[in-house]
């Protein structure tokens, strides 16, 4: 079977049209993600994204249905209060990118959406609402800084799980200067090609180090794929199982990392690897073996306790740079 664009939005149209016979609140739906963008696959596989606006409030915030092993539907559900100060939403680094483009709108009743759109990217891409994006990841990044730095006596798991979180939030604070906040699959290839046209490209470096890349290699992946893969799909036997590591979209990550892997782009495969592996770990807390994997694998990568003094200096240069390249973008535009 062959995938495109065309085939997606398709089955994303005739999904919301079967939707909205059953579902008298549904007010709007409109794509997010990469078919919107028009380069959905990777690997060979893909998720439809999509928002659900309902007059009602959903019962559900989230949910993801399977349409092949490759193709999968992934669906956020929202209130129409949502969008009642829908001028803020031209600072929101996640669905404010996506409501700027018409094509995007599959369902708008009453024109309400194609209102609110045109309000959202009429300055979508004023120099004060970019700004105003990356900003947010970087007070983010810097108050998860000074959690981590605190002296108090936390658990090394959650540190780490602080830790790695905060190395994402970093890493949008650069990224959102000139495009939406990055995406799980393609965190590291849309980072360096952001960072590129910022000419930082060596900020691409400090990033993977801070993951450990230096540490992993080809035999890494083969050690550790099948820990990783094993441990989702334990985790989807339990009833808290993320929908975001659901077994239907077992596809959409594993054959993405196997494609990133078989490019040897290894620095590009450990972020959706440390995103999925912590969310499943997260639902076995009483099964001590898969947290332990989870434990030795970082400890492959160099994440150790004793070396929090480290891990955390190169955080907090990777920050800094963050915060130079917004002082400098809020100079040249007299912000």
């Amino acid at each position: 079977m062959r995938i495109n664009q065309d085939m997606l939005i398709k089955i994303a149209r005739d999904h919301v049209a079967k939707r909205e016979r059953k579902e008298k609140d549904l007010v709007a739906v409109y794509l997010t993600g990469s078919v919107s963008e028009g380069d959905p696959l990777l690997g060979g596989s893909t998720d439809i994204d999509l928002v659900f606006v309902h007059k009602e409030y959903p019962p559900v915030p989230r949910e993801v249905l399977r349409v092949t092993y490759e193709i999968s539907l992934d669906i956020e559900h929202h209130h129409q209060s949502n969008y009642t100060y829908h001028r803020r939403l031209r600072q929101n680094p996640w669905i404010g990118y996506s409501l700027c483009k018409h094509q995007n709108i599959l369902l708008d009743k009453d024109h309400w959406l194609e209102f609110i759109q045109a309000s959202v990217s009429s300055r979508y891409n004023s120099p004060e609402n970019i700004y105003a994006r990356s900003r947010q990841f970087s007070d983010n990044a810097r108050k998860q800084w000074f959690d981590l730095d605190d002296p108090q006596e936390v658990d090394w798991e959650d540190w780490i799980s602080l830790y790695i979180k905060t190395v994402g939030t970093a890493a949008n604070t650069i990224a959102c200067l000139n495009g939406p906040a990055l995406t799980t699959r393609r965190f590291m290839t849309e980072f360096t090609s952001r960072v590129e046209s910022l000419n930082r490209l060596p900020l691409t470096g400090e990033l993977t180090r801070l993951l450990g890349n230096q540490n992993f290699g080809e035999e890494s992946f083969k050690q550790w794929r099948p820990v990783w893969e094993d441990c989702i799909e334990t985790a989807n036997k339990k009833a808290n199982c993320s929908p975001n590591i659901s077994k239907v979209r077992k596809a959409y990550f594993l054959q993405s990392v196997d494609a990133l892997a078989e490019q040897g782009a290894y620095h590009a495969v450990l972020w959706p690897m440390f995103e999925t592996w912590h969310q499943a770990v997260a639902c076995l807390d009483e099964e001590k073996k898969y947290y332990q994997n989870w434990a030795d694998f970082l400890q492959t990568l160099g994440f150790e306790e004793e070396k929090k003094e480290n891990l955390l200096k190169d955080l907090d240069h990777f920050i800094d740079q963050g915060e130079r390249l917004l002082e400098d973008y809020k100079n040249t535009y007299n912000l």
